[in-house]
């Protein structure tokens, strides 16, 4: 359809809406939604056309036709984010023998892609919110998207990520790395065994310079500079790889010889603890939150003593004294003695006398604050891995795991880089009114008012559209010498 046309079929959609609201205007509804429809409906014109365009650009090139025999031209329909967009598409055999669609090439799609760059990153982007179902209703298409496709565009994510390199490097005395993991349930699919159907965990760290107080909520703390690394990162293997990222990431943005100490914080999981091997100038600090956790649940099993045992506990902790390790043995055994549940104060003497140094540093260094990898793993990961009843794949976890920290790394506007990203990737494998008066008026008068708009910017339109424009021809010629 010409686009001329297209603008004809745009302007009286949106007249037929407005003379349907006219008629009842509490019905505001839909005259929001068919003007949505019809703006969709053209712009998805709109892409065909200029896409058909191009093709025929291509068809009539004199360079073209030294290089390139025609074999047929396709119909090509691909999903864009305001719609279903066809347009004519040739195929040809290079000199060389090979074959393709030049206008694919130009537009860097491949022959079986059927979303555009833009209708990707609007299903990533609703997926990393709500259930692959509803993201891929967030598409206007007659085509139809699946959530398998939705689930398809989350796996194809790129496994390795890049981070992006500051162009000068930042000076920072103290950098804190803070750790925690979200319990995944697995799901292979509907066919498989229960029992293979377990569970595994996504591996959450994040970086940050130092904690201010927010300038939005008063007593809050807020995090300077964050940023997010995530995913399943398996075995020892996986955490050597994640150890790795975190260290790429330090050493491209701060300066090295400026940095004294890299506090790693975590609840004293093997693979937290370890990061203070793997990263340069790392020390392990015990998070004082699980700290507290496990005091109040050895406490509590002391009944009427309670709060006399966890002040002791605290007391012991907070001592300088050299005896202070022995102390809390002796005192943990002795609870033990008393009580009937043992479970909660096993824990407290594991994690205690098994951290005894990164728990007095926790406590007596300044420089180490609270650890709130706890909330972080909440809002990032379980937030849509595991709050909810649902369960996973370990790829779909991976990838989107490392979606949401991506988002929160660099924003939403950035997800077209994530994607082009991860397309190449796959190539390279392959190969407010209510306080406005309201004036009344004649509904006739209205109508002919915008009816004599409409013709006279049709006309001016009709007047100065470009046809094959120098810059157009030359633009093509280009990109095609350069395929």
């Amino acid at each position: 359809m010409p686009i001329l046309a297209l603008l004809e079929a745009l302007v009286k959609g949106i007249m037929d809406a407005e003379e349907k609201f006219f008629e009842n205007p509490k019905d505001f509804y839909s005259l929001e939604t068919a003007v949505k429809s019809s703006a969709e409906a053209f712009s998805a014109g709109f892409l065909g056309e200029v896409l058909t365009s191009m093709n025929k650009q291509i068809y009539d090139n004199s360079w073209r036709k030294s290089s390139y025999n025609v074999q047929r031209t396709d119909r090509r329909s691909m999903i864009s984010s305001v719609g279903d967009v066809f347009f004519d598409c040739t195929y040809y055999q290079k000199s060389d023998g090979s074959y393709h669609y030049i206008l694919e090439d130009i537009i860097g799609i491949s022959k079986h892609e059927r979303l555009s760059e833009a209708a990707e990153v609007k299903l990533l982007t609703e997926a990393a919110k709500t259930s692959y179902a509803e993201a891929a209703r967030s598409i206007p298409s007659k085509m139809g998207i699946s959530k398998t496709t939705v689930m398809n565009k989350v796996h194809n994510i790129a496994e390795e990520i890049p981070c992006d390199e500051l162009p000068e490097k930042k000076v920072c005395e103290y950098l804190h790395v803070e750790a925690d993991e979200d319990h995944v349930s697995e799901q292979h699919g509907r066919w498989e065994p229960r029992e293979n159907n377990k569970g595994f965990i996504s591996k959450l760290v994040y970086l940050y310079e130092v904690k201010q107080e927010s300038s939005n909520v008063k007593g809050r703390k807020e995090l300077v500079n964050t940023f997010y690394f995530s995913g399943i990162y398996p075995g020892t293997e996986g955490v050597e790889r994640l150890w790795g990222d975190v260290q790429r990431y330090i050493d491209m943005n701060y300066d090295y010889d400026a940095i004294k100490q890299v506090y790693v914080s975590g609840d004293g999981a093997q693979w937290i603890k370890s990061g203070a091997r793997y990263l340069d100038k790392g020390l392990f600090c015990a998070d004082k939150y699980h700290l507290m956790k496990y005091i109040n649940a050895a406490a509590g099993q002391m009944k009427d003593e309670k709060d006399v045992a966890k002040e002791e506990l605290w007391h012991m902790l907070y001592s300088k004294s050299k005896d202070a390790k022995k102390r809390i043995d002796e005192y943990t055994q002795l609870m033990l003695s008393v009580t009937e549940n043992e479970k909660p104060i096993e824990e407290l003497r594991s994690f205690v006398l098994g951290n005894w140094a990164a728990v007095r540093r926790s406590l007596h260094n300044k420089k180490v604050g609270g650890c709130s990898a706890e909330g972080h793993v909440s809002h990032v990961l379980s937030d849509r891995l595991s709050s909810r009843p649902m369960g996973w794949s370990q790829t779909g976890a991976d990838r989107m795991s490392k979606l949401r920290c991506y988002e929160r790394n660099y924003g939403r506007e950035k997800i077209i880089d994530l994607v082009r990203y991860s397309r190449e990737r796959r190539k390279d494998q392959r190969t407010g009114t209510d306080d406005i008066p309201t004036k009344h008026l004649e509904l006739r008068s209205i109508i002919a008012e915008h009816y004599n708009q409409y013709r006279s910017y049709v006309d001016r339109f009709q007047a100065t559209i470009p046809g094959l424009t120098v810059r157009k021809i030359a633009s093509i010629r280009e990109q095609i010498r350069l395929l």
